[in-house]
C-alpha cells in the first residue's frame, strides 16, 4: 500500500489528538465501500419487497379463505334446498298420479254403470216399458260419466307428465351437489395458500439475514477505509518517521513514532541493594545531562519484579552458574514541571538521587492514577 498523504515535515511538529498524520491510498477501499453500499441497498430493497409480499398475503389469503368458505356454505345450503325440493316434488307427483288413477278408476266404474243403465233404458223405452224422460236421463248420465272418464284420463296424463318435472328437479339437485363438491375442493386449495404465508415469512427472514450480512460487510469495509487515515491518537510529538510520501507500506510495518509529552517521566533501574529506604512519594533529584541545573521529581511507584525477570531472554541458571549479578528494579519517577519542561526530550540520560524516607502513599496513589489515565488515552489510531 502506498502512502498517499503525509502531514509531516522535517520540523516534526506537535499534533493535536485526532489530527491527520498520514494517509494511505484510499481509492480501493472507497470503491469497496461504494460497492457494498450498493449491495446493501439491493438487499434492503429485496427485504422490503418480501415484507410487502408477506403483508399482501396476510391480508389476502384470509379473505380468500373466508370467501371460499362462504361459497361452500351457500353451495351446501343450495344442495340441501334442492334435495328437499326433489323430495317434495317426488311426493307431490306420486300423490297426484295416485289420486288421478283413483279418480279414473272411479270414473270408469261410474261409466260402466251408466252405460248399462243407458242400454237397459234404451231397450225398455223401445218396448214402451219406460218413459222417454227416464231414457233421456240415463243417456245424459251415460254421456256425463263418459266425459268424466276422459277428464280423469287427462288428469292422469298430466300427473304422469309430472315425472319429467321430477327428473328436471333431480338434475338440479345433482348439479347443486357437484357445485358443493367443487366449493369444498376450492376451500381445500385456498387453505393451502397458508403455506405461501409461511414461505413468505421465511423469505423475509432470509432477506433480513442478507441485509445484516451486507451491513456487517459494509461496516468492515468502512473500518478498513478508516484505517487508511492515520490520525494522532493523542496530543503528542512525532519523533521518528519510518516511511515517507510515496513509500509502500506492507501490513504491520510502522510508519512513525510519537509520544505524549504529558507522559514524560524517568525510569530509574535501581540495583536491588539500593532499594532500602526508597518508597513511593519520596523526593528525587534528577540530573539531566542535557541541562546544567537539576530537575525535581517524586517516586510514583516501584515495580513488583526485576527487569531481567521479564526480559525477552531471561537468564537460565539451571546449568549450575552461581555468578552473582545484581538485579535491577525499575522505579518510575514523575518529573515536576518548570520553565524548562518543553525542552525535555524522550531518551535523555538522567542520574537520579532519591531521598530515603517513608514516602507519601496518598500522593503516590493519586499521581499513579493520573498517569495511568493518560496512558489509557494512548490507543491505536484505527480505533
Amino acid at each position: 500500500t502506498e502512502i498517499y498523504t503525509l502531514s509531516l515535515h522535517d520540523a516534526l511538529p506537535i499534533f493535536a489528538a485526532g489530527q491527520l498524520l498520514a494517509e494511505i491510498d484510499p481509492v480501493p477501499y472507497r470503491e469497496q465501500v461504494a460497492l457494498l453500499k450498493a449491495k446493501l441497498g439491493v438487499a434492503e430493497a429485496q427485504r422490503a419487497a418480501a415484507e410487502t409480499t408477506l403483508e399482501r398475503l396476510r391480508a389476502q389469503v384470509p379473505r380468500e379463505i373466508e370467501v371460499a368458505q362462504r361459497a361452500l356454505a351457500a353451495a351446501k345450503a343450495e344442495q340441501l334446498q334442492e334435495e328437499k325440493t326433489l323430495q317434495f316434488t317426488v311426493e307431490d307427483v306420486e300423490k297426484g298420479i295416485h289420486e288421478a288413477r283413483s279418480d279414473l278408476e272411479a270414473a270408469r266404474a261410474r261409466f260402466d254403470l251408466a252405460e248399462k243403465d243407458h242400454n237397459r233404458y234404451a231397450a225398455v223405452f223401445a218396448s214402451e216399458a219406460a218413459t222417454q224422460r227416464q231414457s233421456q236421463e240415463a243417456t245424459r248420465t251415460y254421456q256425463t260419466s263418459q266425459a268424466e272418464v276422459r277428464a280423469s284420463e287427462a288428469r292422469l296424463g298430466r300427473a304422469l307428465a309430472g315425472a319429467k318435472k321430477v327428473e328436471a328437479v333431480r338434475q338440479a339437485s345433482i348439479a347443486a351437489a357437484h357445485q358443493a363438491q367443487k366449493s369444498e375442493q376450492s376451500v381445500q386449495v385456498t387453505l393451502t395458500r397458508r403455506l405461501e404465508i409461511t414461505e413468505a415469512e421465511r423469505q423475509v427472514a432470509v432477506n433480513k439475514q442478507q441485509v445484516s450480512q451486507e451491513r456487517r460487510s459494509l461496516d468492515v469495509a468502512k473500518t478498513s477505509l478508516r484505517y487508511t487515515r492515520i490520525v494522532a491518537p493523542f496530543a503528542g510529538i512525532v519523533v521518528h518517521l519510518y516511511r515517507h510520501l510515496g513509500d509502500h507500506v506492507p501490513a504491520g510495518t510502522p510508519v512513525l513514532s510519537m509520544y505524549n509529552p504529558e507522559l514524560t517521566y524517568v525510569t530509574a533501574n535501581l540495583e536491588e541493594s539500593k532499594l532500602e529506604g526508597v518508597a513511593p512519594g519520596n523526593p528525587v533529584r534528577l540530573d539531566v545531562v542535557a541541562f546544567s541545573q537539576p530537575f525535581r521529581g517524586r517516586v510514583v511507584w516501584i515495580n513488583k519484579a526485576t527487569g531481567a525477570n521479564f526480559a525477552l531472554v531471561p537468564r537460565n541458571l539451571s546449568s549450575g552458574e552461581f555468578t552473582y549479578v545484581a538485579q535491577r528494579v525499575p522505579v518510575r519517577i514523575l518529573v515536576e514541571k518548570d520553565e524548562r519542561w518543553a525542552q525535555l526530550r524522550a531518551g535523555l540520560s538522567v542520574t537520579v538521587s532519591i531521598e530515603h524516607g517513608p514516602g507519601d502513599p496518598e500522593w503516590a496513589k493519586k499521581a499513579a492514577d493520573e498517569m495511568r489515565a493518560l496512558e489509557a488515552t494512548v490507543t491505536p489510531s484505527g480505533d
